[in-house]
């Protein structure tokens, strides 16, 4: 909240015991800043209306109970119980020790001391509790005022002192202002009069310099008090009329009316009893707005005074024993103490000796217990100081405690997150040296297999080198002797000629099938484009041995770029070269149809036709489905035969695509 908020306001009390009465001009910081304080609280009220949000609700009741502590006592303290429970529901500690404090200037204001010392104490605890040590520089402050006014001297100059070094030392010239205002206000109570303009006149020129009409309208009427106190009544009009003009500005009735009551006092001095009458009157008239009845009290104190100074001893004592009940019945000692007191020589003029010696008697006792009870006060107030260090002490000590046990904690964390960390790099590491060397073993392995293979590519190319060049020229020199035999000797023994023949066809057979060969081993790889070469050449020799028959070759478009090795090329080759060769022999078929096909990973063969068929059965298992069988199932194939007697026969050849 804006502002400061340890000052108080102007407050008269009934102190001086030879004097029977003096009002004392207190501070309190008022967060204006030269605006009207009715327009402050119009504009709170105003933020109301808009329905904010559960904490600003709460600043804004707090902030009410501030303003309205110098212009409506009831306000204030309704406000005041409003912004505690908001600030109690939100558990906002800071907000709710601002609040106490608030609470305790408007009972100050209202002079009960008790409950403004207890609102300040809770205060106190709370920003002890946050370590706000300017807070409690603040709360030292007002709780000096409270000490002062119940004459409690020692305590009230040790709480201002200490405020004072505080402001001091951060350098806050405004706080520093109204600390020094607020001792001199002190010094006026103990009669040091030069002294408490020491300390006066400073604050006065921080606050003309800064432009301050808040602490202006504070300060100057301290100041009229002090030069009162010097019975230089000139300055003490002068400073009083700064007062109240500043008083006006910043829109302190509460001020104004205390104004009223002290101007009337320094008239009532030089015996302008009609004068001072009137601004009694004007006094009241702004008390009743401000409804401070600890006010209105000290206006009657000062009414009654006045009469005595005037003769109307009978209208003094109506309204001392009119106030004396109502302290009675409030249990207000201290104000009752100083009633009587000046009731006793009220009776001495109306000629009643005998209630002078009662109300001595009654003050003296009074007096005694108000004196044990300021006793017991700083007693109970040393012993809670105690037992609040005592406390602090022991929280100080677990906060040690748990800070001990948090920075283990924090330590224990952070090892295990380094052990973490560094079993995961070891754990990368080792993963990436097994991955290299897996990687090694693999590229090794790679390497010698590719090693190998050229190894055994090369041992290929040699065998089908002498294949070529020894056993097909010695084929090649068998067939060329034998056409030389048929052309060089006329050979009339037909069985002759059919050997001879024979040996031929089989030798050239021989041939084709070696260059077969030759042509795989030379392969490392063999598409399904180069397999269909294959077998539509021998499918063409195929036509012309046996032109009665339609031969049938299909293969799927998705086939053609397929690679096989070159032992799964030549063992598809050799079984449908197997098993067209059967189908020409033995089935006198009129078609014989080979049909390649890839679906779903498989590529599937089938060679058929519409032959003579055979009995499965009866056929046994010739040399021939043997062989087929036996390559198929070497390159991981599966081979199916279909047949029955005049029903043809259909091989159904299945392997997996690699290529997918």
């Amino acid at each position: 909240m804006k502002g400061l908020r340890s000052g108080f306001l102007f407050k008269t009390t009934t102190i001086m015991l030879k004097k029977y009465l003096s009002i004392c001009l207190l501070c309190c910081l008022l967060p204006c800043n030269a605006q009207n304080t009715q327009q402050m609280i119009a504009g709170l009220k105003a933020a109301l209306k808009d329905n904010p949000g559960a904490r600003k609700t709460a600043t804004i009741y707090s902030d009410l109970t501030w303003y309205y502590s110098t212009v409506s006592v009831d306000s204030a303290l309704a406000y005041g119980k409003k912004a505690e429970s908001e600030a109690l529901k939100l558990a906002d500690s800071t907000l709710l020790g601002q609040i106490y404090s608030d609470i305790g200037s408007v009972y100050f204001n209202n002079g009960d001391l008790t409950r403004a010392q207890q609102s300040y104490l809770r205060s106190y605890a709370i920003r002890k509790r946050l370590r706000d040590a300017a807070g409690i520089a603040k709360i030292n402050n007002n709780l000096g005022n409270v000490y002062r006014d119940r004459q409690e001297y020692t305590q009230s100059m040790k709480a201002f002192l200490e405020a004072l070094t505080y402001f001091e030392s951060v350098k806050d010239l405004k706080s520093t202002a109204i600390a020094k205002s607020n001792i001199g206000m002190l010094m006026v109570n103990l009669h040091d009069y030069k002294k408490a303009l020491a300390y006066l006149n400073p604050a006065i020129a921080y606050a003309e310099q800064q432009q301050l009409p808040d602490r202006l309208c504070e300060f100057y009427g301290n100041l009229g008090k002090a030069y009162s106190g010097l019975n230089d009544t000139v300055k003490a009009r002068v400073a009083f009329e700064k007062s109240l003009r500043n008083c006006r500005l910043s829109g302190n009735n509460r001020a104004i009316s205390v104004l009223y009551q002290n101007i009337g006092l320094l008239r009532a001095r030089a015996k302008n009893e009609a004068s001072a009458a009137v601004m009694y009157e004007k006094s009241r008239q702004v008390g009743q707005v401000v409804n401070s009845a600890h006010d209105q009290d000290n206006l009657k104190i000062s009414v009654a005074r006045s009469y005595l100074k005037t003769g109307k001893y009978k209208e003094a004592l109506a309204l001392l024993t009119e106030i004396r009940d109502k302290f009675l019945r409030e249990k207000k000692d201290e104000s009752l103490y100083y009633t009587l007191d000046l009731m006793i020589p009220t009776f001495a003029y109306l000629k009643q000796p005998d209630s002078v010696l009662y109300y001595q008697e009654v003050n003296k006792k009074l007096s005694e217990h108000l004196t044990r009870l300021s006793m017991l006060r700083q007693t109970a107030e040393l012993e809670t100081k105690y037992q609040t260090a005592k406390k602090e002490k022991l929280l100080a000590e677990q906060r040690a405690e748990t800070h001990r046990k948090n920075m283990l904690l924090v330590g224990i964390s952070v090892l295990t997150f380094l052990v973490i960390i560094i079993s995961l790099l070891l754990y990368r590491q080792q993963k990436l040296k097994n991955r290299q060397q897996q990687q090694e073993f693999r590229l090794k392995s790679a390497i010698a297999q590719i090693e190998t293979q050229n190894k055994l590519q090369e041992q290929r190319l040699s065998i089908s080198r002498d294949l070529h060049d020894n056993i097909g020229a010695q084929l090649t020199f068998i067939i060329s002797s034998v056409d030389n035999i048929k052309h060089g000797f006329d050979i009339q023994n037909i069985r002759l000629n059919d050997k001879l023949r024979s040996i031929s066809d089989f030798t050239k057979s021989t041939i084709v099938e070696l260059r077969d060969t030759i042509w795989a081993m030379n392969n490392s790889a063999i598409t399904f484009e180069d397999l269909k070469v294959r077998i539509l050449n021998f499918i063409e020799k195929a036509k012309m041995a046996r032109e009665d028959i339609h031969f049938t070759f299909d293969i799927d478009d998705a086939l053609q770029a397929v690679a096989l090795t070159s032992i799964e090329g030549m063992n598809i080759y050799r079984t449908i070269q197997e098993a067209v060769n059967n189908a020409i022999k033995y089935s006198d078929a009129e078609d014989i149809g080979i049909y390649a096909s890839a679906d779903d990973g498989t590529i599937s063969i089938t060679i058929n036709d519409n032959g003579a068929g055979f009995d499965p059965e009866n056929s046994g298992n010739g040399n021939g489905l043997h062989n087929m069988r036996k390559r198929i199932e070497d390159i991981g194939g599966t081979i199916s035969i279909k047949t029955a007697l005049s029903e043809g026969t259909k091989i159904s050849i299945s392997l997996k695509n690699k290529n997918n």
